[in-house]
């Protein structure tokens, strides 16, 4: 199976933050303090930095978190 990354939307913790209109570290600290809000799979971490699918904002925006 191929993966094209040209295709996928991902985000980093800063940018889905900022989408969702809080503070930059919101994600990160969130993603530390309570993972099982999260739907499995929509959160990676990468070296240092947190990817975030758009599924994943899409959780906490309407679970108001």
């Amino acid at each position: 199976m191929k993966i094209n990354l040209n295709e996928i939307t991902l985000y980093t913790a800063v940018e889905a933050s900022r989408l969702l209109n809080k503070d930059d570290s919101y994600i990160s600290q969130l993603y530390r303090k309570y993972p099982q809000r999260f739907p499995e799979g929509s959160v990676r971490k990468h070296g240092r930095e947190l990817i975030v699918t758009p599924e994943a904002i899409e959780a906490l925006s309407s679970n108001k978190a």
